[in-house]
């Protein structure tokens, strides 16, 4: 029990003779703005080909998010940081995703993860 004691006794004195050294700064630099160059690339034609995964297709179907979420497009978002040209996507026709009568789906629709509560 002694031996208890006296451990207990220099481990509170180890922790009272801790102090705060550290200097608070007050300021936060601000960062270099980006500079983007393309270099010895030539970005203003750019032709995206490819399957189902360079399309955006996504949750089992082809809809407007899943495009605009593609590879291709967010290579060509890039590329026009460093000078590149246009880039056209032919969109679908709908945001819904799955199979559509007349614009109504007609097989259920794309999943959607929604993180509200309730």
């Amino acid at each position: 029990m002694k031996k208890i004691l006296w451990l207990f006794a220099f481990g509170g004195l180890f922790l009272l003779s801790c102090s705060d050294d550290d200097v608070v700064v007050d300021q936060i630099p601000d960062p270099d703005p980006i500079v983007y160059t393309s270099g010895t690339a030539n970005f203003s034609n750019y032709v995206a080909v490819g399957n189902s995964i360079t399309a955006g297709y996504s949750d089992n179907a082809l809809f407007i998010d899943g495009q605009t979420n593609s590879f291709p497009s967010m290579l060509a978002e890039n590329f026009a940081l460093a000078g590149g040209g246009d880039f056209n996507i032919p969109f679908m026709a709908d945001n819904l995703g799955g199979a559509t009568l007349g614009g109504q789906p007609i097989l259920g629709n794309r999943l959607i993860l929604d993180f509200s509560s309730g």
